[in-house]
């Protein structure tokens, strides 16, 4: 604002013709002079904090109703996103999932293997079982003796 621009505000003033936007300027303007005469400083007095603050805080005011950049726009888009992303990989972490165990193996020592076991006999009562196990060693007495004979030749 040029001198006479404030001087033209000033004689509105002291006239009270001003609208309050008007001397919100003129607060203002007088309050960005360092250097201004006595009776700007009279005026300035007169118009007190108050319409200073009005100013200050419309002007506030303005710079915040600007719409944001592109740039802006975009990190807050991005910034959303990850940490919907991050919400979701957490909740996706504790999730239980089955895990095979991990067995360590060493190659040194031998395996013993036990003797594959049919799928009959398994199923009952030890009873059961023990009159299955029987009748089966009846049916074919040369397998179960090569099989005592295979097993007390391994001791």
């Amino acid at each position: 604002m040029t001198d006479k621009d404030i001087q033209q505000l000033i004689d509105k003033y002291l006239e009270g013709e001003t609208t309050p936007a008007e001397e919100c300027r003129l607060a203002l303007a007088l309050h960005q002079r360092e250097d201004m005469p006595a009776d700007w400083q009279a005026i300035s007095l007169m118009l007190g904090e108050l319409t200073l603050g009005e100013a200050e805080y419309d002007a506030i005011m303005a710079q915040r109703q600007q719409k944001p950049s592109a740039l802006l726009i975009a990190l807050r888009f991005i910034s959303s996103v990850a940490a919907i992303f991050l919400v979701g990989l957490f909740f996706y972490l504790q999730t239980d999932t089955p895990t095979k165990p991990v067995v360590a193996q060493n190659n040194n020592v031998e395996k013993k293997l036990s003797a594959p076991q049919p799928e009959y006999c398994t199923e009952g009562t030890p009873r059961e079982i023990l009159l299955c196990y029987l009748e089966r060693k009846q049916a074919m007495p040369n397998t179960y003796s090569q099989l005592k004979q295979m097993n007390d030749e391994s001791k």
